[in-house]
């Protein structure tokens, strides 16, 4: 049996940036900034981490109230965002809906266990796929909130499984999809296998030098097969 793991943003979907709008909506709203998250890396990152280094950048004290405040104000203008795509028109990317299908029967036969692992935090993470319809597909997950790095998110994500019925997995029986070359690096840390697709910022030839195990241009391209070999 294999643990499947996908990233959200640049893998299963596009959000129009609306992360990106809602969190600097939140910054406005809250601390009067404008632009917060301009100069701030996003991408592979959790969303903790980035609100830890938007509040520094604007002289907010990064403790865990203030940090949990800003991730409920956001969950609100996230929905917002979501619903005013503005220039940037989100969606499913490229072959996630028939990979999901051909997981779901390799689930049913107790083959797969598919989840989450993603630096979003959990209410938006739940937000984004549900707003593209894709959260009921998903029973379990590892999310943001808590960590800031996404290497600890693997072992998380193997917990979240375990109470959601399914075994204690070994790393070698863990896959993770992802966009950025972080979600290589955190699949790596923990001995696990990394699948790397570029329909994020990242390019073929820049997530390839990474060394995942399978690199593809889009979803695809990827088989089932190709995830429980």
């Amino acid at each position: 049996m294999k643990l499947i793991l996908f990233d959200i943003d640049g893998t299963l979907i596009s959000s129009g940036r609306a992360g990106v709008r809602g969190m600097n909506r939140s910054f406005e709203r809250l601390f009067g900034v404008t632009g917060a998250l301009d100069a701030v890396p996003v991408a592979g990152r959790t969303d903790r981490a980035i609100v830890t280094e938007a509040l520094v950048r604007a002289g907010q004290p990064a403790e865990d109230a203030v940090v949990l405040r800003l991730r409920d104000a956001y969950c609100e203008d996230l929905q917002v965002a979501l619903a005013d795509p503005q220039a940037h028109p989100g969606g499913i990317l490229p072959g996630v809906l028939p990979l999901l299908d051909a997981l779901d029967s390799l689930a049913a036969r107790d083959e797969v266990a598919v989840g989450l692992l993603t630096g979003n935090f959990a209410r938006g993470a739940a937000l984004k796929l549900g707003h593209f319809g894709l959260w009921r597909r998903f029973a379990f997950g590892a999310f943001g909130d808590h960590h800031a790095e996404r290497r600890a998110l693997v072992p998380v994500a193997v917990e979240a499984a375990a109470a959601a019925g399914h075994p204690r997995f070994e790393p070698a029986d863990i896959v993770v999809i992802g966009d950025t070359p972080l979600d290589v690096d955190c699949a790596h840390a923990y001995g696990a296998r990394a699948v790397a697709v570029a329909t994020g910022v990242f390019s073929y030839e820049e997530l390839a030098a990474t060394a995942p195990a399978h690199t593809v241009h889009t979803l695809e391209a990827l088989t089932v097969e190709a995830l429980i070999d």
